[in-house]
């Protein structure tokens, strides 16, 4: 019995240990004007914020911001940042998995869990189901962060040079983050 008291004493204080963030708001998350300036891009307008957003994969409310951009350095190469906000980690984790599993290419995954415990990184080009219909040479990269209770998903269409503009940007918004444990 002492046993079993224990093993539910650690289950339990583990739980307790998870990790929480000061952010609050998708928008605590959007590129700043020095952000922009400091990657090299160009903002494609006002990001658009929806703060009581669902979708079909839940459908309680939550936050949901879309920030177009484009590089300057490369030519016809844009850069989309969308960022979710769930009301709990269910929600999260069943958006996540959806989004994050259903553009398999045939080159495929880049990277997975780089960008913490539950990111992937993948590419999609002309070689993918339906590519054959892209213009020669166009890459799409696709980056899912989970983090907190928010989803983080950087595509980029255009060069294959993109890909680094692609996790810096994952980089920089992670970098807004700021954890404290419980």
């Amino acid at each position: 019995m002492l046993l079993i008291f224990l093993l539910l004493f650690i289950g339990c204080s583990s739980i307790n240990e998870v990790k929480t963030s000061d952010i609050v708001s998708v928008q605590q998350l959007v590129l700043t004007g020095k952000d922009i300036k400091q990657l090299g891009l160009s903002s494609g307008g006002a990001c658009s914020l929806d703060e009581n957003y669902s979708n079909i994969i839940d459908s309680s409310a939550g936050q949901y911001s879309f920030c177009n951009y484009t590089i300057n350095s490369i030519n016809h190469t844009e850069i989309a940042v969308i960022l979710q906000k769930f009301a709990d980690y269910e929600a999260l984790n069943g958006s996540y998995q959806y989004d994050s599993l259903h553009l398999y290419s045939v080159e495929g995954i880049i990277s997975e869990n780089t960008f913490g415990d539950q990111s992937r990184f993948r590419v999609n080009n002309e070689h993918d189901y339906g590519g054959e219909f892209n213009p020669p040479g166009v890459y799409f990269y696709h980056l899912w962060i989970a983090n907190d209770l928010f989803l983080i998903h950087i595509t980029s269409g255009g060069s294959k040079e993109a890909k680094q503009y692609v996790t810096d940007i994952g980089g920089l918004i992670l970098s807004k983050f700021d954890w404290h444990p419980i």
